[in-house]
């Protein structure tokens, strides 16, 4: 975790809080439903814009937040929203709870790996493909995968900041770069 960070020292602040109270898994999902980014977003750039409008004031903003998640995550989340608001530090927000997020993921040993192939992975691969995940990252990867028909073939990993791309798309823009860099002769066409 980036401590020294603005949002390292909150997300260190929150899971603390998490872990004294004995709500850290909680804690932990109601921010990942925050950030998912496989369904609609709860913190939108639009909403914390809107949110952090001076002419709303900071009454008006809390208000809001308090109606729209009361009861949808856990009311340590919704505070910290709130502080975040008192001290103009909203648009703060996804950084930090993703920062949450990653950290609860590291400290327990978690590594999410996002898997993308150009159709759905038969259960033989999709096991295999989770093996040896699991032997190079460690018993703790959790895979998700999804479907990009754009890929035309092969598969693209990530973990954390390492991208892998081992689609047939990145291999034909390759092929393609390195012929258009072929240099051809001015004489190429002249006949003998």
């Amino acid at each position: 975790m980036a401590a020294g960070t603005v949002a390292g020292v909150y997300a260190q602040a929150l899971l603390e809080l998490a872990d004294e109270r004995g709500k850290r898994g909680p804690v932990v999902e109601s921010c990942r439903a925050l950030i998912d980014d496989r369904g609609a977003s709860a913190l939108t750039s639009t909403l914390i814009a809107q949110l952090d409008d001076p002419r709303l004031g900071k009454d008006r903003a809390k208000q809001a937040l308090k109606a729209a998640l009361q009861g949808k995550i856990e009311p340590e989340v919704v505070d910290l929203l709130q502080l975040l608001v008192d001290r103009n530090r909203l648009g703060d927000a996804p950084a930090i709870i993703r920062e949450l997020v990653q950290a609860a993921d590291a400290q327990a040993g978690i590594v999410r790996v996002d898997v993308v192939t150009s159709e759905a992975l038969s259960g033989n691969a999709a096991s295999r493909l989770d093996a040896g995940l699991k032997r190079v990252l460690g018993p703790g990867a959790v895979v998700t995968a999804t479907i990009d028909p754009a890929l035309i073939g092969g598969l693209t990993v990530r973990v954390g900041d390492v991208y892998v791309d081992g689609s047939v798309r990145r291999k034909l823009a390759d092929m393609k770069a390195r012929i258009l860099d072929i240099p051809v002769s001015d004489k190429l066409w002249d006949l003998p």
